[in-house]
């Protein structure tokens, strides 16, 4: 087999603007388990949902969609505050284990809601974002560098790393990182644990805007890619090591670069099943994550 290295070039740029989405993309589901343990797997309707604010606020308003991801972000942070105060509060008060299942189960059920949801109020018509710069490239040692695509790339790992510093240098992080590791001890020490879950569970709904805003200036859309955006997450989540939102960047870009290297090697058709054997394999054989420390944590 002859390689083309030009071509091997441009399948890792594209596996590594997509694996830094894939990681922001994760960020939030990685927050909302690593601290109530509720898998939530209608983060991909949350997802899209971002994505659908980035494209109204963009058309009604003019905005520039990176421009506008803070107002992307309140629009599903609110989404996840009602979420959490009308559905995933209730098991708050549970057991690990229960709180678990019936968040995978209610989650389940959500992502479907809110996928039909998006259809009866949007339609299943392909979007997306078309702003003057979408399609414009540059070239770099012969590689075609989108600026839609490095701009992407550019904010993905900025949101991340400022949600750990956010995590691991405000009063506030701290306390959502108390509570992630003794929800008990945190309460008698005079956190408000009940607060703290609201709000970590609708920052994490905030992260999924953020991504949602970077897919729909990138890629095009409908409500019914919500499930596959799960899928991604979750894959993200455990190549990164439950609940590490420290090495959501280092999975996502894992992911991204082995699925683009695939496409190249063995063809588009395999893409998708060369993810889930990766991720069996870690499920397999390093259960804790690739990117957790084996003594002392993440």
């Amino acid at each position: 087999m002859s390689f083309d290295f030009l071509s091997i070039g441009q399948s890792l740029y594209y596996g590594i603007v997509i694996g830094a989405l894939y990681g922001v993309a994760a960020s939030g589901l990685s927050l909302i388990f690593g601290v109530m343990r509720f898998l939530n797997l209608s983060h991909g309707a949350l997802i899209i949902a971002g994505a659908f604010a980035s494209y109204w606020i963009f058309n009604l308003l003019k905005i520039d969609p990176f421009l506008a991801i803070p107002l992307s972000m309140a629009v599903v942070f609110i989404i996840g505050l009602l979420l959490y105060l009308g559905i995933f509060g209730r098991f708050a008060k549970f057991a690990v284990e229960p709180r678990i299942r019936n968040s995978l189960l209610v989650g389940f059920a959500l992502l479907v809601a809110l996928d039909n949801l998006m259809v009866l109020l949007f339609t299943a018509d392909e979007r997306s974002v078309t702003t003057a710069y979408s399609g414009q490239v540059f070239q770099l040692f012969g590689l075609r560098l989108s600026y839609a695509g490095l701009i992407g790339l550019a904010l993905s790992i900025l949101f991340i790393v400022a949600l750990n510093l956010f995590l691991n240098k405000t009063f506030f992080g701290k306390s959502i990182r108390a509570t992630s590791q003794d929800y008990e001890t945190a309460s008698i020490m005079g956190i408000n644990v009940w607060r703290t879950y609201m709000i970590s569970f609708a920052i994490g709904a905030a992260m999924a805007a953020v991504a949602g805003t970077i897919l729909s200036t990138n890629y095009a859309f409908t409500p019914s890619i919500g499930q596959p955006w799960t899928i991604k997450s979750l894959i993200v989540l455990v190549l990164a090591g439950v609940g590490n939102v420290g090495g959501v960047l280092y999975a996502g870009l894992l992911l991204g670069v082995v699925e683009a290297m695939s496409v190249y090697i063995i063809g588009a058709p395999y893409k998708e099943v060369v993810g889930l054997v990766l991720f069996i394999l870690v499920i397999l054989f390093r259960q804790g994550g690739l990117f957790v420390k084996k003594a002392g944590g993440s």
